[in-house]
């Protein structure tokens, strides 16, 4: 109806901005992420490094979905021991190791400071939004918790808020 329009096509362009910038940002979450495996992997001798990494950069770009890069790493360490005749397990272990450190760095400080920065949510808030809908929905909700948390802020500032003031206020 025209006389809600302005109403939601200023909610609309506000959730398109909102989730203009949660991509951008978890790009850079992203290559930062990739970025780290490539440098934890060179450290490790690993073979492909710089292309492991990267393609586990490209699979975060999915929240959590970087995860999947623990079976071709740990195949190519499994190869780099045999290849060198190298202890297995430590090769294993320090793979392990790369991926424990990047994630504690990524899913502790990145991701809130980035997406926070750039959300406009406090990293308090995206882990919470974080916690709240992994456990309503499980991985699912991990995948969205951002993109909803951003939703309900939009739906929140223009319709709640409005509703708050009283009739008559400026």
């Amino acid at each position: 109806p025209p006389a809600s329009r302005e109403t939601v096509t200023a909610f609309v362009s506000d959730f398109n901005s909102a989730m203009n910038r949660y991509f951008r940002a978890q790009a850079l979450v992203a290559a930062i992420t990739g970025v780290l495996f490539v440098v934890g992997f060179l450290i490790i001798g690993m073979p492909m490094a710089i292309l492991l990494g990267l393609f586990i950069g490209l699979l975060n770009m999915v929240p959590y979905l970087q995860i999947i890069g623990v079976i071709p790493a740990f195949l190519l360490a499994l190869v780099h021991a045999l290849d060198t005749g190298g202890n297995l397990w430590t090769m294993l272990a320090l793979t392990g190791v790369v991926f424990v450190v990047a994630q504690v760095i990524q899913d502790g400080i990145l991701t809130p400071r980035i997406m926070g920065k750039e959300m406009g949510l406090s990293p308090a808030m995206i882990l919470l939004s974080l916690s709240i809908w992994g456990k309503l929905l499980g991985i699912f909700g991990l995948l969205i918790a951002l993109p909803m948390t951003c939703l309900l802020v939009a739906y929140y500032r223009r319709f709640l808020t409005r509703a708050e003031v009283p009739a008559g206020s400026p």
